[in-house]
């Protein structure tokens, strides 16, 4: 006989690197980038101890076939054998042994991924306090933001207005540059892999419905925020306007960074799907 292995999941637990930009309002203060890079380092050793939990579990499925073929072939030894025949007894006799060994083994590896499983709970339960419920605090300016001086003179302004008409003329490139990217992805998976059109939509499903994709959408969350602030203000006079353009110009590095991570996913996501 041997332990049944009980409440042992295979399934991996997604936390993504991003899961800390959540839904609702925490009371927490926004993460600060030091605390971002330890949310990751821990997500990352995190998602590998439930990478190695689940190659350790799928061991002990093997483990667990092997011993229930050599028990079923001892029960019908132990039925058919001549025992006063020494050497049927002796190969028997080992046969016995060996299933002995391997149910000390599945004990053993049992033991052990449960010992894992614990360990895994706690360090989910220190990234949850930590990283959970937090949003991201946003990053300072970029250096590409313009100096505020600029809008102290008729010129300035205009030099403004002129920058975020580039960075959303770039932005709208890039857009159209990644979509293309990810089509032509997209297609050449259906070509090799004879992707019907229903294969292709539930593939496109699973990846928006991705708890990784949603993320990114939770990281742009916060400058989407700050431009819904920016935009709903009320400027007096040029030079608040001038400003508040500053803010925009700020902001749009960020978002267009995070939709080129988000359409790499999506492609990459492609690649992998089977």
């Amino acid at each position: 006989m041997r332990f049944t292995l009980l409440a042992i999941s295979a399934a991996s637990l997604v936390l993504t690197q991003h899961a800390q930009c959540a839904d609702v309002e925490s009371k927490k203060g926004p993460l600060t980038q030091a605390e971002l890079a330890q949310c990751q380092v821990q997500l990352t050793e995190f998602n590998q101890n439930v990478r190695t939990n689940n190659v350790k579990v799928e061991e002990i499925k093997v483990l667990e076939a092997e011993i229930d073929a050599l028990s079923t072939a001892l029960e019908k030894e132990e039925v058919t054998v001549d025992r006063h025949d020494k050497a049927a007894m002796s190969a028997l006799n080992a046969k016995i042994a060996k299933n002995n060994e391997l149910v000390e083994q599945h004990e053993t590896m049992v033991s052990s991924i449960k010992t894992m499983q614990s360990q895994n709970k706690e360090r989910r339960a220190q990234y949850q306090e930590l990283c959970e419920n937090r949003p991201l605090a946003l990053k300072p300016a970029p250096q590409t933001q313009l100096s505020e001086s600029v809008c102290n003179s008729t010129t300035g302004v205009k030099d403004v207005q002129h920058h975020i008409e580039a960075a959303l003329a770039e932005m709208r490139t890039d857009e159209k540059k990644h979509q293309a990217e990810v089509e032509r992805v997209a297609q050449a998976q259906a070509r090799a892999q004879s992707w019907n059109s229903e294969k292709r939509g539930n593939i496109w499903l699973k990846i928006l419905a991705s708890p990784k994709f949603t993320a990114f959408e939770r990281e742009k969350r916060p400058y989407a925020q700050e431009l819904m602030r920016i935009l709903a203000s009320k400027p007096k006079g040029g030079q608040e306007e001038c400003k508040i353009m500053q803010r925009i110009a700020a902001t749009l590095p960020a978002i267009k960074a995070i939709n080129a991570k988000q359409y790499a996913f999506m492609a990459d996501e492609i690649r992998a799907a089977k």
